[in-house]
């Protein structure tokens, strides 16, 4: 049975012979299997940088912001682009539906303005126990992809450096005129007056 059924199942038509125990243990199992088998690559889809996401998923300062359009990305991911939803939590309304599942977040999130690329494994059969894989290829080239690299605010020029010689070398074609693609973060320039 597929892993929505199985959901559905668990969630809304549990006989009677099944406690509400055994039902609960039945969709955390479902659950857990889906996060194991489920992919997912995360892209804001704001248009402006955000000193939150930089924050966060940057603290070192030593980190790079890579840009594109979401019409390159969904042309370019073989999996769906799919809009993450920020609503609050309600056990109720899950519908069993794994791509709903990983696309959903409470509205605390909001910021983020998120996308995500989702793939998951063997969707009809997420319980095989014997699975070794750790992740799943894309093939995405970044020179026909990406629109400009930008360097963290707060990194130190040595390491702008680096990341320009990095995309001087192995991605020659991420250029314009010769010079690569990459810049500071446009949070690097002071306030407007």
């Amino acid at each position: 049975m597929p892993l929505g059924q199985q959901l559905n199942y668990s969630i809304n038509n549990r006989p009677s012979s099944l406690s509400a125990e055994a039902a609960t243990e039945r969709v955390a199992s479902i659950v857990k299997a889906l996060r194991k088998n489920t992919y997912v690559s995360c892209w804001t889809a704001s248009e402006h940088e955000s000193h939150a996401l930089w924050r966060i998923y940057c603290p070192s300062t030593e980190g790079v912001a890579i840009r594109t359009t979401l019409g390159r990305l969904t042309e370019s991911a073989r999996f769906p682009v799919l809009e993450v939803s920020y609503e609050p939590h309600d056990p109720a309304a899950i519908d069993g539906d794994p791509l709903k599942l990983v696309t959903q977040k409470r509205p605390m999130y909001s910021y983020e303005h998120e996308v995500r690329i989702v793939h998951v494994l063997d969707y009809d059969n997420l319980t095989n126990p014997g699975r070794k894989t750790v992740g799943v290829q894309l093939d995405w080239d970044p020179e026909e992809n990406i629109e400009i690299i930008r360097v963290h605010p707060e990194a130190h020029f040595l390491f702008m450096e680096t990341v320009t010689e990095v995309v001087r070398r192995l991605a020659p074609r991420l250029s314009k005129n010769g010079v690569p693609l990459v810049a500071w973060s446009e949070m690097q320039s002071g306030l407007p007056f």
